[in-house]
């Protein structure tokens, strides 16, 4: 069947008609279900600010044997914010290329669906970027929520009493996730995450981040139902971890050995995302964030070309760190 995108009458008879198609594309495929990423785990928000502050409570309740006054305990909270900040791209095309040459109309039409995907690679980027710094960035603006980089072997579980104890998200020593042994080592040492109270939070690990060199290697050896005992030797016994683990690929990832444990089922209980990406929909989505340069303006008058000029403002920032480790890989 032929492709009516090469029959003469579908090609667009104005600059009018050429805008309009990649508007109604444009709008189409911000509309369309987006196929999902890694970075979903965390927030995506849109916002009609560029700039929001996000609180923290750190409020554990524990019920304790009644001693005379009934206990009660303040809502005490910290913050930190988010900036946004403005990223652009665009596509532009010759008009008279796009009245004649269907190759060249179909290109000008793929805009929309290609700016939507270099958005969704803009998130991928940053936050990736973002992950991999964590161990060297202060968890929360100024000082810090608890003076800790966001990935630390010394977290306050009470970030107003440091007598509740510490606990860590980062593993310093050098381990491969390729490893039954080192896995469950990390699963256990992650169960050890506390809240207020100093009491353990619950923290189940059920996701693997990893990057491309470590990807197959990784989701073969947690597919086995069998495995070789005593750290690869030795006779098969069953795979603790089958099907338990969802080992996602990061190939925005630079590091080639570093991985991440995740515990998506407490953050999507806890709301505690480990990483955020905070998007001004009042600016992106408006005037501002779809600029038009048709006939009437002064670039097509120098150049012959329509261009469509795509603005976005994003924020991005690590959030919570009880429900993510890092472990540095070998």
């Amino acid at each position: 069947m032929a492709n009516p995108l090469f029959a003469v009458q579908q090609l667009p008879q104005t600059s009018a008609d050429a805008v309009r198609e990649f508007n109604d594309r444009y709008l189409a495929s911000m509309i369309a279900t987006p196929v999902p990423t890694w970075s979903d785990i965390g927030d995506m928000i849109p916002t009609s600010s560029t700039w929001v502050t996000f609180p923290m409570t750190n409020l554990a309740l524990k019920y304790q044997e009644t001693m005379g006054e009934s206990r009660r305990k303040r809502l005490k909270e910290k913050s930190f914010d988010i900036k946004s900040v403005e990223f652009d791209e665009g596509i532009e095309g010759r008009l008279s290329d796009m009245l004649q040459h269907a190759f060249a109309y179909r290109q000008w039409t793929s805009g929309p669906a290609m700016l939507l995907e270099a958005e969704k690679r803009l998130r991928n980027l940053q936050l990736a970027a973002l992950i991999e710094n964590g161990q060297n960035t202060l968890w929360g603006s100024g000082t810090g929520i608890d003076g800790q980089n966001f990935f630390s072997a010394a977290h306050l579980a009470d970030f107003f009493d440091a007598a509740k104890g510490t606990w860590s998200n980062y593993q310093t020593t050098a381990k491969d996730c390729v490893s039954i042994v080192n896995l469950q080592a990390e699963v256990t040492a992650m169960q050890g995450v506390l809240d207020a109270n100093g009491m353990k939070m619950g923290i189940e690990p059920d996701t693997i981040l990893v990057p491309t060199p470590k990807y197959e290697a990784t989701k073969n050896l947690l597919a086995q139902a069998l495995i070789l005992d005593n750290a690869g030797v030795g006779a098969a016994v069953t795979n603790p971890y089958l099907g338990r683990f969802n080992v996602i690929h990061v190939p925005e990832f630079t590091d080639v050995n570093d991985w991440y444990l995740v515990d998506s089922k407490k953050l999507a209980q806890s709301g505690m995302a480990p990483w955020i990406a905070l998007r001004s929909a009042l600016l992106s989505d408006s005037q501002l964030g779809l600029r038009i340069y048709d006939e009437s303006s002064d670039y097509f008058k120098d150049t012959g070309n329509l261009k469509i000029s795509s603005h976005i403002w994003y924020g991005f920032a690590l959030g919570f760190p009880h429900c993510i480790r890092k472990i540095v890989g070998v």
